[in-house]
């Protein structure tokens, strides 16, 4: 700090004489001690209060309040209301006071002269001034002055002089406050400085989606469209302007000398940015980036203002004044700020540094976004509320991340904890060894209220569907995911083999009626089959015959696919064909009992089994099942849409993520969903040749007419088909069917753009217009968007249950699974069949090296480990593919029966003792042996085994000797022959050999 005369100071000792100039200079150092107390160690400008108001357009009041002189006088100040003013000239016992006497004074005077220039001013009073000069105020007098409390310091000679005598009584120091005012287009700026203060930021707000108008979205077009409304020129102007202003406060307050252009005027660098993306399906993602550049933003406005700081104080500044402005807030103004001096400075710098980091990532931020190509979908733990941009994760969209995220966050920027910072890229090499960071979703998520989920946008919905519901399952994710279609349904038929949730109760009734069906029509093929000769040989039934029958039988059954979503969009066709097949059993019924006065047990037996099948057509399980899928169907169908969802549940919004305990929605188009005109041709063929075959049989035509009249078809109880009508106008009923269908088109459109009230007035008009032209219009969808993932939102709670039996949101579909029950056989087993399990679709072929092996029965698969495709020993592969998925692969392993090496001999001290020996040393299996004498077997477990052949009842034994804890059955068999007469006295060791 600076040193002043007082650097030197009185000592004074007993019975010293002390002079004019010694007690001065005691009392110059302790006032200056104070003086630089203040402002060398607290600071200087207005401390508090001092603030300019008025209780009414003539008036002027000033808050009581503290500032302290750029040379350390303190001026305390009462408050004060004045509502008049008068002309005023500052005294020159301020401006040219005498003190040549008094040097020590020079350092505070030698200031007083700058206010020269402004002596002349205006002086405000109270109404009670006896002020006979005094002027009231008024509104338009004060628009265009500033107040100043200036601190007159005058140095009053106290010479006392009676008639001719004058005693020296010395002087005295006089302060004064006086608060005055200046007009501000006449102002000194040498004297009175003006102060650049960084205004209070006004915050920038971001607008919700499809909110302000509210429009109905139904098609993907109209989802990315409504992402545009940031991208609109009047926002990212309001954007660029309120961060150049804020970037120009920044530099001319703190004089820094980072230099960000981009931050001038970011405008052009945005729209550039707008650009390249706004076409594309990545819009979704600009809508996030411009929503971080305000949240970036914000963070540096919620930042406040810092205060300059200085060390060594210019007492120049304002020596003797402070100015109180004139209660107008604009960027520049004539306050004198408080500046904090030398405590604080360390402080200050430490914000100042954080703030210029603030404005780094912005311009960061700006200059940055860039979709990564080929991402993938991550979920990453962060923070959703209130929480500033620096306490949440670094998003997907943005390159340099290694750069970024030293920015990121001034706080942990500081403490050297920037690698603690979650990102979407925080695996990436150099980011952070922290495996927490690398992998957060392993560890406590606690701390987090948000997931960003990331990545899925362009990819096929399905495999976003599936691979983010992996990550969810795998780590216990605490929300749910659902996926919705942004297509128009209108005027559409839904295809509900598109389906693909859940249909529980329905799955079983239509198992157990297909079950039934294939138990029935088996059981009349082997009945058949077995009895085949007997019945051509009486005459029943031609071979030809059963064989057709058994190919119809086999038909009905391939009809009745595994998933009922697969047999409900054919069940007309089938239904068709149903009726043809119960004339075709109605007429071999009738052919049977042609020219036959009585039938024999065979015959009869054959009419009830073909009976058995009748009734079963007769009873349609299959047509009730079907009414009430359809039924359930028509009424939920359309959840499955964008367009319905958000008109039933509110609260969606787009985050780029979803709350812990919400809802992630991701938002496809798939307008392949909707029922496709033709019937599958496979379903015609066969009913084609169903009729072909009918015809065929060899019966009168008026015969087969009466005989389908016979057949009550009002049994078949399908709603689906027209219904008898009493009518005689059928022109008005088509009339009336196409009003019934405008009328429920028109209800769908008024009700997504009106209110119930106006939807309910527009309806009961429209109800008396019955001449119209039906118009389809195309949908406006970019088939571009097909079978994608195009947004994403969320909603903060869990959705949506209510109670149905249909799972109407889309799940991922399990792929197809193969399963058997071992997967070694063994190449000699010439009649197994093994079955594989197949879990999913129907309908599909067997893929890899095994699939020739397969053979069909009914409706199930069988394994021959005897095919002439698998005799090689070794391990053949097994897969099953349907609709373009795969299922898993099985390996099924195929051995051969290995050749066994025992060899045996006689004990030769016991003829009838035969001892058995393994040559092979190395094999450590068991044998089982039988001696095939009638004897219990044995297991051999050490490669040997004797036995006690009694030659008394036979003279030859087949020894079978078998291998045990293989797939193939392994044998080698040993024949054991007497020769000689066993019983003669003459025995010897010749009397046996073996083979």
């Amino acid at each position: 700090m600076e040193a002043y005369n007082t650097t030197i100071y009185p000592v004074f000792e007993a019975d010293q004489v002390l002079s004019q100039k010694d007690l001065n200079l005691l009392v110059s150092h302790l006032e200056e001690q104070d003086r630089i107390t203040r402002k060398n160690l607290i600071g200087l400008g207005i401390v508090c209060g001092l603030e300019i108001s008025s209780s009414n357009e003539n008036s002027v009041k000033i808050s009581c309040g503290t500032a302290v002189t750029s040379l350390g006088f303190q001026i305390n100040w009462k408050e004060k209301e004045f509502t008049h003013y008068h002309d005023y000239e500052i005294s020159e016992q301020f401006l040219k006071p005498d003190y040549l006497q008094e040097p020590h004074l020079d350092n505070i005077f030698k200031y007083a002269s700058q206010y020269e220039p402004v002596k002349n001013c205006m002086e405000l009073v109270t109404s009670a001034s006896d002020d006979n000069t005094k002027k009231p105020l008024t509104k338009d007098f004060l628009s265009d002055k500033i107040v100043v409390l200036l601190l007159e310091v005058s140095l009053i000679d106290q010479k006392n002089c009676v008639n001719t005598n004058c005693d020296d009584k010395g002087k005295r120091m006089e302060f004064n406050v006086r608060p005055l005012i200046y007009p501000i287009k006449d102002l000194n700026t040498d004297v009175f400085h003006e102060h650049t203060v960084m205004a209070k930021a006004p915050k920038l707000t971001f607008p919700r989606y499809n909110v302000d108008p509210y429009i109905n979205i139904t098609t993907g077009n109209d989802v990315l469209k409504q992402f545009n409304k940031v991208c609109s020129d009047s926002f990212v102007i309001s954007v660029s302007d309120a961060v150049s202003v804020l970037y120009s406060d920044f530099k001319n307050n703190y004089g820094s000398n980072t230099n960000f252009p981009v931050l001038q005027n970011c405008k052009n660098k945005i729209n550039e940015i707008v650009s390249n993306y706004k076409s594309t399906i990545n819009i979704q993602y600009l809508w996030d980036w411009i929503y971080d550049i305000t949240e970036a933003y914000n963070e540096i406005a919620a930042f406040r203002k810092i205060n300059p700081t200085i060390c060594c104080v210019n007492e120049g500044l304002f020596p003797f004044h402070v100015a109180l402005g004139n209660g107008i807030e604009t960027g520049t103004q004539y306050r004198t700020p408080f500046i904090a001096t030398f405590n604080k400075s360390q402080e200050e710098q430490a914000k100042l540094k954080q703030l210029e980091l603030l404005f780094d990532r912005l311009n960061h931020i700006i200059n940055s976004f860039s979709v990564p190509a080929n991402g993938k979908i991550k979920v990453t733990p962060s923070v959703y509320g209130k929480a500033m941009l620096s306490e949440k994760a670094i998003p997907y969209y943005y390159g340099n991340v290694l750069q970024l995220n030293k920015k990121w966050s001034p706080e942990l920027t500081a403490n050297q904890e920037n690698d603690t910072i979650l990102s979407y890229h925080s695996d990436i090499a150099g980011y952070s060894n922290a495996k927490p960071v690398k992998q957060p979703l392993l560890f406590d998520i606690e701390p987090y209220n948000f997931f960003r989920i990331e990545g899925h946008l362009g990819m096929n919905y399905k495999s976003a569907l599936k691979d983010l519901t992996l990550i969810k399952n795998s780590n216990s994710l605490p929300f749910k995911i659902t996926a919705l279609n942004a297509v128009d349904f209108a005027d559409k038929e839904v295809d509900i083999m598109k389906f693909e949730g859940r249909w529980d109760d329905l799955e079983t009734d239509y198992d157990l009626a297909r079950k039934r069906l294939y138990n029935i029509t088996e059981f009349v093929f082997n009945w058949m089959n077995t009895r085949r000769n007997k019945l051509i040989s009486e005459n029943i039934l031609s071979g030809q015959t059963i064989d057709n029958f058994k190919n119809i039988l086999q038909e009905i059954k391939n009809l009745l696919t595994n998933d009922l979503k697969e047999f409900l969009p054919n069940f007309t066709s089938f239904y068709e064909i149903f009726k043809e097949l119960n004339n075709v059993f109605l007429l071999h019924r009738w052919c049977i009992q042609l020219n036959r006065e009585t039938l024999s047990v065979l015959a009869e037996d054959l009419i009830d089994r073909l009976d058995d099948i009748n009734e079963l057509f007769l009873e349609d399980p299959f047509a009730v099942i079907y009414e009430e899928a359809y039924v359930r169907w028509q009424n939920v169908y359309k959840d499955l849409f964008f367009s319905t969802f958000i008109k039933k549940h509110s609260g969606l919004e787009h985050k780029a993520g979803v709350t812990k305990g919400g809802t992630f929605i991701l938002v496809y188009v798939d307008s392949s969903i909707f029922k496709a005109a033709a019937p599958p041709p496979s379903y015609a063929n066969l009913l084609a040749s169903v009729k072909a075959y009918k015809d065929n049989i060899a019966i009168a035509d008026d015969i087969k007419v009466e005989l389908e009249k016979s057949i009550k078809f009002k049994d078949y109880k399908s709603q689906i088909k027209t219904k008898p009508t009493t009518t005689t106008n059928p022109c008005k009923d088509e009339t009336d069917n196409i009003k019934a269908n405008l009328m429920e088109i028109a209800k769908y459109k008024l009700d997504t753009t009106y209110t119930a009230e106006m939807s309910g007035f527009i309806l009961e008009n429209f109800k008396d217009l019955l001449q119209f032209t039906p118009t389809v219009t195309g949908d406006n969808q970019n088939n571009s968007l097909e079978q994608l993932v195009i947004a994403d939102f969320f909603l903060p709670y869990t959705c949506c249950s209510d109670g149905n039996t249909i799972e109407i949101k889309l799940e991922t579909a399990a792929p197809p699974k193969i399963e058997m029950e071992t997967p070694e056989y063994c190449n000699n087993d010439m009649e197994g069949e093994y079955e594989v399990f197949i879990t999913g679709k129907s309908g599909g072929n067997f893929i890899g090296t095994a699939k020739d092996a397969i053979v069909q029965h009914s409706d199930s698969y069988f394994f021959t480990p005897g095919h002439n495709s698998v005799q090689t020993p070794q391990t053949y592969t097994l897969q099953y593919e349907v609709g373009g998925e795969v299922s898993n692969t099985l390996e099924i392993t195929i051995q051969s029966p290995q050749e066994l090496a025992w060899s045996f001999k006689r004990d030769a001290n016991k003829p009838s003792v035969f001892m058995f020996k393994n040559t092979n040393a190395n094999d450590t299996h068991s044998y089982e042996f039988d001696f095939g004498d009638g004897s219990d077997t044995i297991i051999a477990d050490n490669g040997t085994a004797n036995h006690n052949f009694d030659f008394s009842n036979s003279q030859e034994f087949n020894v079978t000797i078998t291998q045990l804890g293989e797939i193939c059955r392994s044998t080698q068999t040993i024949v054991v022959t007497a020769v000689g007469d066993f019983n003669a006295n003459d025995f010897n060791s010749n009397d046996f050999y073996t083979d």
